[in-house]
């Protein structure tokens, strides 16, 4: 886990937000202990860029059929790609959120 002080110097500064897919033939099947290492994995990679001064971070993700979807707040697609490349875990499409409506308060944010 990141810590308080990396924490708080990546809210100093406003990021991007990124939707990450990532093509995982029957990703929905994997168990959730191989699920678990695999997140551990990609935060090692987040703290070890993050003590590197990179303004990155992981929000969360969502496991569908034979992709997992994940939320990235990083400074640029760049970051996104190399966390990619260097967690080992390919993104096979990077969009940058442009708005969030919060349906439960229907306020676009």
């Amino acid at each position: 886990m990141a810590s308080n002080t990396q924490l708080s110097k990546l809210k100093e500064k406003p990021m991007k937000k990124f939707l990450i897919r990532r093509e995982m033939e029957g990703a929905g099947s994997i168990p959730k202990h191989e699920l678990n290492n695999a997140g551990k994995g990609s935060e090692e990679v987040l703290e070890a860029m993050r003590s590197e001064g990179k303004n990155i971070m992981q929000e969360q993700s969502y496991v569908v059929g034979d992709a997992i979807f994940c939320v990235y707040n990083s400074d640029s697609e760049d970051l996104i790609k190399e966390h990619s490349e260097r967690s080992g875990a390919p993104a096979s499409e990077i969009s940058e959120i442009a708005t969030v409506i919060k349906h439960n308060t229907s306020v676009v944010s």
